[in-house]
């Protein structure tokens, strides 16, 4: 998870798309419910999800897997998905939102199948975890060498968020842990690939520098290149926090 810069939204979710939309949302919150989903589920996604994804940098904006760009995935869903970050069942006045909408993996286990309509909130509904358009989530996790990530201890956020972090992200698995998280993104699955981004960039610089060691601006250096680049390489930020040294930190 990262912060993530948003311009203008495309035309079928545009302010005057919106405004068009809470014209016609019934005062109910049953029947609300109902005309956002409809509405949303009938709209035409094709530019929107282009644009989410030019945002987002090719990446799941939960586990930055890299999205697949096919138009349909194998049981006939759209791919990739376009997430709620606030559900539609508890805030369906946000559908149309441009803020409240983000290009997430189809993997079952995980991001926003996992999450479903659960809400990104803490124990007792506090803390709710605000959009990734207006707070800096590259600085509230750290990752480890091994691939796991967790909440940092210095993350900018107050307790009632770090606790609805920590729940949202969950704890590494092991013989007692299984499955956790309301995105469950220590899944054992996700770990290893995260520890397999590190190996790749690690052999980049070695390759990059034969009998050599990459000097620290050389690697803030390529640092910066991965968070420039589009796409940018499937979990990005635990590659950029082996190349500026930061793995592990804040625990």
């Amino acid at each position: 998870m990262r912060g993530i810069a948003k311009g203008h939204p495309p035309g079928e979710v545009s302010p005057q798309a919106e405004r068009d939309f809470l014209a016609e949302l019934p005062d109910t919150a049953e029947e609300a419910r109902k005309r956002a989903r409809t509405a949303f589920d009938d709209l035409h996604k094709l530019t929107a999800r282009g644009v989410l994804r030019n945002e987002q940098g090719g990446l799941c904006v939960y586990c930055e897997r890299r999205l697949t760009t096919e138009s349909r995935v194998a049981d006939g869903r759209p791919a990739p998905r376009i997430d709620h970050w606030r559900p539609i069942s508890l805030h369906p006045q946000l559908a149309f939102h441009w803020k409240n909408l983000y290009l997430s993996c189809t993997t079952q286990a995980t991001c926003d199948s996992r999450k479903g309509e659960t809400p990104l909130v803490g124990p007792g509904g506090a803390g709710e975890l605000p959009w990734p358009v207006d707070h800096p989530y590259e600085r509230c996790l750290g990752f480890t060498s091994m691939g796991e990530v967790y909440v940092r201890s210095d993350a900018p956020v107050d307790a009632a968020q770090r606790d609805a972090l920590v729940l949202a992200v969950g704890v590494p698995h092991d013989d007692r842990t299984k499955d956790n998280g309301i995105l469950n993104l220590n899944h054992p699955t996700l770990v290893a690939a995260r520890a397999a981004a590190v190996d790749a960039e690690r052999t980049r610089l070695r390759l990059a520098y034969p009998g050599a060691t990459a000097s620290r601006q050389d690697r803030e250096r390529q640092a910066q290149r991965a968070l420039q680049d589009r796409p940018m390489e499937h979990h990005v930020s635990v590659r950029v926090g082996w190349l500026i040294g930061s793995l592990g930190g804040g625990r």
